[in-house]
């Protein structure tokens, strides 16, 4: 398997056998039994898990738009260990009724998939957090946490993985889910995990990022964690100066892999040649800000737009 610095990746040959499994299973343990026995490995189990789930669970867009996203329970209890035990009942409720009716907002995503990965003998933590997914959230720091996901312990390390992002989007025009299965957010690295996450506890946050510098970063799409690049600079989403009238993108290749790097103001009808110089392992992208001066600068590469700026030049 293609060693990857940034992201995980999911091998084709597990992606095929779990594409042969049935659509749907009654029990969590007949699909758990299977994945033991179909794989060797933690991480193939936990990606057979990912698979499986962002095939086969849909997101529930229609519960997301009108709000009523999770039932509260209430519940009395005498001490910490009866509230655990309730609480992990509630969960893993919602982990099987996700699994019963295929469907789900991020809580019932990230609860079955600890349910699966448990099952396997799999260290998983449901992670509740901040997530940025739009354009206005360029610099937008948001009041409380609205997404949630998992952390996994592979090889002593914890990685991270969202099996909601994993299984498609919400076209907010239509407020419909697109099913569009990708592997980009399994097993991915903290440093990468958060462009566009970031716990709300601190004990998560692997990184030296704060929520601020969390919500002022450029906006990154799944696109980018394909690439094995790491952004260097201009790390600020909101860019406010230029160099003598060019704006300069620089990021750090991870892999051999060759690109090609474009880039488009919005309201432009055609994507531009970006002008790029590689020094090593830095490849820094010039792009002349002409008379833009508000509005949004996208990094096309390899004909996938990854990224995107908010222009304040003015």
């Amino acid at each position: 398997m293609t060693s990857h610095l940034l992201m995980g990746q999911i091998d084709g040959k597990v992606i095929d056998k779990v594409n042969a499994y049935p659509s749907s299973f009654k029990l969590y343990e007949k699909l758990s039994e299977r994945i033991i026995k179909d794989f060797d490995t933690d991480y193939d189990r936990a990606a057979a898990i990912y698979t499986w789930m962002a095939n086969h669970i849909k997101y529930d867009a229609k519960a997301f738009f009108s709000g009523r996203v999770q039932r509260v329970a209430q519940y009395t209890y005498r001490n910490e260990a009866e509230k655990y035990q309730k609480e992990k009942a509630l969960r893993d409720e919602l982990a099987m009724s996700t699994l019963k009716k295929k469907k789900a907002v991020c809580q019932g995503y990230a609860e079955l998939y600890r349910l699966l990965c448990q099952a396997c003998g799999i260290q998983c933590e449901v992670i509740s957090g901040y997530s940025r997914t739009g354009l206005n959230d360029i610099g937008k720091v948001r009041s409380e946490p609205d997404h949630a996901w998992n952390a996994i312990q592979i090889n002593n390390k914890w990685l991270f993985v969202d099996a909601t992002w994993g299984a498609g989007h919400v076209d907010y025009k239509t407020r419909k889910f697109v099913p569009s299965f990708t592997s980009a957010y399994f097993a991915v690295k903290p440093t990468v995990f958060t462009y566009n996450h970031f716990p709300e506890k601190p004990e998560w946050n692997f990184t030296e990022l704060t929520i601020k510098d969390f919500s002022e970063q450029p906006l990154f799409y799944h696109t980018f964690f394909k690439k094995d690049i790491e952004l260097l600079s201009p790390l600020n989403g909101v860019l406010k100066k230029t160099k003598e009238g060019w704006i300069q993108i620089k990021f750090k290749k991870t892999s051999e892999e060759k690109h090609t790097f474009h880039y488009a103001f919005h309201g432009m009808k055609y994507m531009q040649d970006a002008e790029w110089q590689k020094k090593g392992e830095v490849i820094t992208l010039s792009i002349d800000a002409d008379n833009h001066r508000s509005g949004y600068l996208d990094i096309i590469i390899d004909d996938e737009t990854v990224m995107t700026y908010k222009l304040r030049l003015r």
